[in-house]
């Protein structure tokens, strides 16, 4: 753990004590970083061998978070956020400050992060600033630069100095690295429209984009990199899942067979999707033209925010039923054979572990 968010732990946590307003100026590293040994990873962070990860969505700063010790025990080496890290959904300064600081201080969660060495992230639409916000958000310069400062992320980060927040880090040495992958499913966003009423349902939109052509470049060449063993896509919203009537990349279904068709024209080794955003926990696969195994996306949500109860709602692509309680994903992987890491991904709670995929 980097002395520097240390610090900013300590500071944040006795601040928000006094005044509720608390929290240091500017970004710190969370880890310290090497140069990238691949020319398409944004930074190459650890040769640490990295063997479990473990990932989280839906955090409410405001209320209790009994998962942080839980996760904890699972000792693992990376911790990933997925989105709506927190609740600020504002476009002020001092509300932004705050709500971050507030999380900061939990003391669960200063006692994880002081546990495990890596940690990074994405965001969603309630830390981006606005419910189900996209490219039309005006404050959207001030929600990274609180995410950046509540992530550690350094100020030589080469997603400092560019629009929106992907970004993707290498850790492990040759022959057993994992390339995590940050896609930005806010920035770059066009606008959706829904029905009106009760069950208003997201309208697909058939021309609009949601990465942008900036980010579509950056990724296809991350997938172009030879030197990742495994390959963790981090969306914050759900990838497989078509058939909700929320947030999904079906709702652009242009996006989402180029997405498809990326992948299986790039072949990263060892890929798949971890997601958040549904207040509920569920594994989807997708079976691929020119893509040898499922595509597997694993949805962990939430750390404190879920379903009050099981709502009828179909996924065809679900291999899992529905976790409503809290959980949060750990990803195991097994590097016995080198060349042909076993990877076993899963939804896990307070009651132990409820789903198991092996990828």
């Amino acid at each position: 753990m980097n002395q520097t968010l240390k610090t900013i732990l300590i500071l944040s946590f006795s601040l928000t004590l006094l005044s509720c307003t608390g929290g240091g100026d500017g970004a710190s590293e969370a880890t310290t970083k090497i140069p990238s040994l691949s020319p398409q990873s944004d930074m190459m962070v650890t040769d640490q061998v990295i063997d479990v990860i473990a990932f989280g969505s839906c955090n409410s700063e405001q209320k209790e978070q009994p998962l942080w010790p839980v996760i904890a025990q699972e000792d693992p080496d990376l911790w990933i956020w997925t989105g709506d890290n927190v609740y600020a959904d504002t476009e002020d300064p001092v509300k932004f400050r705050e709500t971050y600081d507030l999380q900061l201080a939990n003391t669960d969660y200063a006692s994880f992060v002081e546990s495990v060495p890596f940690l990074t992230g994405t965001w969603d639409d309630h830390d981006y600033g606005v419910n189900d916000g996209g490219v039309e958000y005006p404050a959207k310069e001030l929600a990274k630069a609180e995410m950046y400062r509540f992530l550690g992320v350094s100020d030589d980060d080469p997603s400092q100095s560019r629009a929106g927040t992907h970004r993707s880090y290498d850790y492990g040495p040759e022959d057993r690295r994992v390339k995590v992958i940050l896609l930005d499913t806010r920035w770059f966003r066009d606008p959706i429209e829904r029905t009106s009423g009760e069950n208003a349902t997201y309208l697909p939109n058939e021309d609009g984009t949601l990465l942008g052509e900036e980010q579509w470049a950056w990724l296809e060449r991350q997938l172009e990199d030879p030197e990742a063993d495994v390959t963790v896509i981090v969306s914050s919203i759900q990838v497989i899942a078509a058939e909700h009537r929320f947030e999904k990349w079906a709702n652009f279904p242009n996006e989402l067979q180029r997405f498809y068709d990326l992948l299986a024209e790039k072949q990263p080794k060892n890929a798949f999707i971890i997601s958040g955003d549904r207040h509920a926990g569920e594994i989807s696969v997708e079976d691929l033209e020119g893509w040898a195994d499922p595509l597997v996306d694993v949805t962990s949500s939430g750390l404190t925010n879920t379903w009050s109860r099981l709502f009828d709602e179909t996924n065809s692509r679900a291999v899992t039923d529905k976790v409503i309680d809290i959980n949060y994903g750990l990803i195991e992987i097994d590097w016995s054979n080198a060349e042909d890491p076993t990877v076993s991904v899963s939804i896990k709670g307070m009651e132990g572990t409820y789903h198991t995929y092996e990828i």
